[in-house]
């Protein structure tokens, strides 16, 4: 067959056929594709691995740690069935006296220092917890003329009314400034104080 019959012969050939020639598939394209897919997915699982070590390495390292609290600073006055709940820097640093109705709290370290022997209010003062007979409402208990120093109303009891007096005068040694100092500290933390009586609250 000379070159012009296989031209003519070639040129016979079915459109069909080189329809389907043309799309025969490019197997070394195919192949490269493959590849890249398949390294873009080791790729994406690396990075998925890594992000889930991450996290799991920040999760970790910021692990919500429970503290258990220390043992709360509480003085509880049996004859009037009340617990104080103190803050907790005041261990060891007040005393309690009782005088008539009147449970006084000190700090220790003025007391000691200008406390008058058998003078109760002769210094250190912080505060004073009285406990009347009877359930009085705030203004039942200013109607009763029992307002006559500085106080905060606590509450009362189906048999009692607890007020908080505050001291009313100057209950430091102004010569002796550290002192005045720890002592101011713990009377302004006075109002921190909570309050847990054992009997029934009056009306319930």
């Amino acid at each position: 067959m000379n070159k012009r019959q296989l031209s003519d012969h070639i040129g016979n050939i079915d459109d069909r056929l080189v329809e389907k020639a043309a799309k025969v598939p490019n197997y070394k394209q195919e192949h490269r594709r493959k590849g890249i897919r398949r390294l873009i997915a080791a790729a994406a699982t690396f990075v998925l691995m890594t992000c889930s070590f991450t996290a799991g390495a920040f999760a970790f390292s910021h692990e919500t740690v429970v503290e258990v609290p220390v043992e709360q600073e509480t003085v509880t006055l049996e004859e009037i069935d009340l617990t104080l709940i103190l803050p907790d820097s005041w261990k060891d640093q007040y005393s309690i006296e009782k005088d008539g109705q009147n449970y006084i709290f000190y700090h220790t370290q003025t007391r000691e220092s200008i406390g008058e022997e058998g003078e109760p209010f002769g210094g250190g003062v912080l505060f004073y917890i009285v406990c009347y007979e009877g359930a009085m409402t705030p203004d039942q208990f200013v109607e009763n003329g029992l307002d006559f120093v500085p106080y905060s109303y606590l509450f009362s009891t189906k048999d009692n009314t607890y007020v908080l007096c505050h001291a009313s005068d100057v209950q430091w040694n102004l010569d002796d400034p550290e002192q005045a100092d720890a002592y101011q500290q713990m009377a302004a933390q006075v109002e921190n104080i909570q309050f847990v009586v054992d009997n029934a609250l009056a009306g319930q």
